[in-house]
């Protein structure tokens, strides 16, 4: 796959298992929203009260973003526009006290990456990120947005970027060229999207490869919306078809801070 594809929400059909490797308990709808032959994957789920998702075995860092309702692990309670993060290999719980819709992504691949800027995460001592609506760390200053950073790839113990982008208005910075070296899946959460004659609103997915050259645009209401890679990621600007000097992608190398709006779990399993 060379190219991004897109899924919209309204025109998938729910699924009638779990689609990715994860025991499930108590799921009332599930959506893939990536193609099965993309490497990473992300589904939008409404769990019924008491629902379960149980991790165990071999598998990359997955996330978990709370749309609505709020998810329980480790006893530790996460609300809507928070997330959670499981790191690789650990077994863990989590359940939905209440109905609740999350998003959910990871990697097929069950190893975590090992070849990316920051190399292989520490082989011990993974657990679990509780990570509230605030974040762990924010940025955005230098691009004109506010990110909020669930995970930017720094931890110790993890490789997995998941952050929230937010646009308020459709701004001069957008729709320039550029790449990023890692793959990647956009979910937008509100507003809109434009990617040249196509404008993608909420409840929509954008699965876009590392080293594919694309431009995108904030409607114009703004954009808000979902950011997940398996790995650390360079940014490359393209200025009249010349490369920029390549941008490390995290919360503190774009100027950002620590907010510190998180729990960490250590596994015990």
């Amino acid at each position: 796959m060379k190219k991004f594809t897109m899924s919209l929400g309204a025109e998938m059909d729910p699924l009638d298992h779990y689609p990715t490797p994860v025991e499930a308990t108590g799921v009332r709808s599930c959506k893939l929203m990536s193609p099965t032959e993309y490497p990473l994957w992300l589904c939008v789920t409404e769990l019924d009260p008491g629902a379960t998702l149980r991790w165990a075995g071999d598998r990359g860092d997955e996330g978990i973003y709370v749309l609505e309702g709020e998810v329980e692990v480790g006893g530790q309670r996460c609300g809507p526009e928070g997330a959670v993060i499981v790191e690789s290999g650990v077994h863990a719980e989590l359940t939905s006290p209440g109905p609740s819709r999350i998003v959910h992504c990871g990697s097929w691949d069950p190893n975590p990456p090992a070849d990316g800027l920051f190399g292989a995460p520490e082989a011990h001592g993974h657990g679990v990120h509780v990570v509230g609506a605030r974040g762990w760390f924010t940025s955005g200053a230098v691009d004109g947005v506010q990110a909020t950073w669930y995970a930017d790839s720094t931890c110790p113990t993890c490789r997995i970027a998941l952050f929230k982008v937010a646009r308020t208005v459709e701004g001069e910075k957008g729709g320039r060229p550029h790449i990023h070296t890692a793959d990647e899946i956009i979910y937008i959460l509100g507003g809109s999207m434009r990617f040249g004659s196509y404008e993608l609103g909420p409840d929509s997915a954008i699965c876009i490869p590392g080293n594919v050259r694309y431009a995108q645009w904030a409607g114009q209401n703004g954009c808000t919306f979902l950011n997940f890679r398996r790995d650390t990621s360079e940014q490359l600007y393209f200025e009249r078809d010349k490369e920029t000097v390549p941008l490390l992608e995290g919360a503190i190398a774009r100027g950002g801070s620590e907010v510190g709006d998180v729990v960490h779990l250590v596994a015990t399993g």
